[in-house]
């Protein structure tokens, strides 16, 4: 999207800056933001299919509950691998060994010897494949691997992190488990084997779950299934579309737009569309109502809008994700011949560059997550690979460590 040019169905914008909570965008100045691709997935990819359409599907289909095998077994904090495991192939820096039996195996721990990507604050980078968690502690250069059960089901997952647990809860009616910090995976118990999304709460140690037999209802619980805190209430039909705020609250899409949801009731967010979300700001395509449309900026204290050029009818609908600082927008995009990109607008300078990494085709919850400095965005690769990247440079780096197979993200903030 260009100043200068008229709104039309197709997607065009009219020169437009100032934009009233109605949704009303109004002539004036466009800011132009940058822009970092990520290139999509080799031959093309598949067409874009934004996660809640797999969500839907998974909420109607039931497939038959199975029995998950409990691990008794207590984690090991030895670098060295059990016989049972066996070393990930892979390029990059030192192998992390995972076991090849999650029945048997208790976490594997490598000490690669200092401090990963430069990192000295305390805060951890979790990820989930289909077959292990990982577990990586950039400052101190350790990553734990633990085996898990395969999910058995192909719609989306919620990976879900607290302060010493990993938990990954499958959409549909398929079991699902927690992983607790030097331990092997455990079944999930309790509200936690509802049917429907894990959300994280606002302690950063709990997690919001349909209550039993409702979908007009989600309550907090801990990693053992037990309430902690109050729930919310959610209108008829809009479960299917909950996710995450990015604030430990949670954000329904229903007639009228898209809504925040805290225990007080649900707030409107806009009238529009809403494309990505971060800790401070909203970021939404909002039309008025002779079809101008354009990219706006929302402050979630303020509710202040603020007009940008993000061409968005190409992104993926609450698959972006807003730096903690509030100056990046990462974005899910259909690209050129069906394939998948990640696009990064930077709402504070006039640079851009542009990169290659592949990118993810599920669609499935936190492809993408920051670091809690803002300084790194990490991708779950179509690959299964990690790709760290400089968002001050558009610089895609190597962990110096080759992980197996990723396809969730999750970071875990320093202890207070």
């Amino acid at each position: 999207m260009r100043p200068g040019r008229d709104v039309r169905p197709g997607g065009d914008v009219r020169p437009g800056g100032d934009v009233r909570p109605g949704g009303d965008v109004r002539p004036g100045r466009i800011e132009r933001l940058d822009v970092i691709e990520f290139g999509g997935s080799p031959g093309g990819g598949r067409s874009r299919r934004p996660w809640r359409r797999w969500l839907s599907l998974a909420l109607a289909a039931g497939v038959a509950a199975v029995a998950v095998v409990e691990h008794a077994r207590s984690g090991s904090t030895t670098a060295t691998p059990r016989p049972s495991a066996t070393a990930v192939s892979g390029s990059g820096g030192p192998a992390v060994t995972a076991s090849t039996a999650a029945s048997a195996a208790a976490p594997v721990v490598s000490q690669i010897g200092h401090p990963l990507l430069g990192v000295t604050a305390g805060w951890e980078l979790l990820g989930r494949g289909p077959t292990t968690v990982v577990r990586v502690e950039l400052a101190r250069g350790r990553v734990t691997t633990t085996a898990v059960p395969a999910i058995l089901s192909s719609g989306p997952s919620s990976f879900v992190v607290g302060r010493d647990w990993a938990m990954v809860r499958p959409l549909d009616r398929v079991p699902g488990y927690v992983v607790r910090d030097g331990r092997a995976a455990q079944p999930l118990y309790g509200p936690l084997e509802s049917i429907g999304p894990a959300m994280p709460g606002p302690d950063g140690n709990s997690v919001w779950v349909p209550a039993a037999g409702r979908d007009t209802s989600m309550i907090l619980v801990d990693a053992g299934g037990r309430p902690t805190g109050p729930s919310v209430s959610l209108p008829p039909g809009v479960l299917a579309t909950v996710t995450s705020d990015d604030a430990g609250y949670l954000v329904f899409v229903g007639n009228g737009g898209a809504y925040s949801v805290r225990p007080d009731g649900p707030r409107r967010i806009t009238t529009g569309q809403l494309v990505a979300a971060g800790p401070t700001r909203w970021l939404a395509l909002e039309c008025d109502d002779r079809y101008r449309c354009g990219a706006v900026i929302i402050d979630r204290r303020t509710g202040a809008r603020r007009a940008v050029d993000v061409p968005l009818e190409q992104a993926a609908v609450s698959a972006g994700t807003i730096s903690p600082d509030g100056a990046t927008a990462a974005l899910i995009e259909s690209g050129p011949n069906g394939s998948i990109i990640a696009a990064l607008y930077s709402l504070a300078s006039n640079s851009s560059r542009a990169i290659g990494a592949p990118v993810g085709t599920s669609f499935d919850l936190a492809t993408m997550v920051w670091s809690p400095d803002s300084r790194w965005l990490f991708v779950a690769g179509a690959d299964g690979s990690l790709y760290p990247v400089d968002a001050a440079t558009g610089t895609v780096h190597s962990l110096g460590v080759t992980l197996p197979p990723i396809t969730q993200l999750a970071v875990r903030p320093a202890p207070a």
